[in-house]
């Protein structure tokens, strides 16, 4: 009986361990500059004072706000690993006016927005604070556009890719890619698991290393939230990742 008693009590804590991370480091909003304009991020700053790399967290078509606590904790757990944690929001204060009014603005303004993230690379990689590894992650429509950015600019040293596509299918050309973790689910009827898996092939045909993880059951959007069983190991796999490529902690 006992050694049930520990194991569920395992399970609990495995599930639940990342919802400390938020009360211990506090995201502050602040502007990074990029050639288009300043850009609005919350920074999760890790620990200590050596020299880390710099993760930015892209969010897919409903923003960060709708699942705010969720990337927050997110956030939060990379910083507790050693990496500075970046939320960017990558729309402008026009872009949102377009989407308000039910304008689809994804195509349009897709390019602008991977130059956009690619400036802020730049400049990450440049501060003192910097170890000159800067990462990656995206959510859906953030997903994609991490491709894009990851093959446009070499200073991205690694990306994970949470449910997007091949950003070749909205026009970027593609001749080179970091290191990538793609992470889908296999009942996702927004992006089918059938474009990671050929996102993956891309990045094969190009020489670049790859890994591609397949949750069971699980619908799209499922990675933000970290106190489930596949949200918490898909952030496990993550934080892995990442320190291979990346250092940290």
């Amino acid at each position: 009986m006992n050694r049930l008693l520990q194991s569920a009590a395992a399970l609990v804590f495995l599930l639940t361990a990342t919802t400390c991370y938020a009360a211990d480091i506090g995201g502050e909003k602040i502007l990074l500059p990029a050639k288009e304009r300043q850009v609005q991020v919350t920074l999760f700053r890790a620990p200590g004072t050596a020299p880390r790399g710099s993760v930015m967290m892209l969010h897919g078509a409903g923003g960060f706000d709708r699942q705010i606590q969720n990337y927050n904790r997110y956030a939060a757990a990379l910083a507790q690993e050693g990496f500075d944690a970046y939320l960017v929001n990558y729309r402008s204060p026009a872009d949102m006016k377009q989407l308000a009014a039910g304008q689809d603005i994804f195509q349009d303004r897709f390019a602008d927005w991977a130059n956009l993230v690619d400036d802020l690379a730049d400049y990450l990689k440049a501060q003192k604070s910097s170890n000159g590894k800067i990462g990656l992650i995206g959510f859906s429509d953030g997903g994609t556009l991490s491709t894009a950015a990851s093959a446009l600019d070499k200073n991205i040293t690694a990306a994970v890719i949470y449910y997007g596509m091949d950003s070749a299918n909205v026009g970027i050309e593609e001749n080179r890619f970091p290191p990538m973790l793609l992470l889908h689910g296999d009942s996702d009827q927004v992006i089918p698991w059938s474009q990671g898996e050929a996102l993956a092939q891309h990045i094969q045909a190009l020489h670049a290393h790859v890994e591609f993880v397949l949750f069971p059951g699980e619908k799209h959007g499922f990675g933000g939230d970290t106190t489930t069983k596949h949200g918490a190991d898909a952030l496990k796999r993550t934080i892995t990742f990442l320190h291979q490529q990346m250092g940290g902690k």
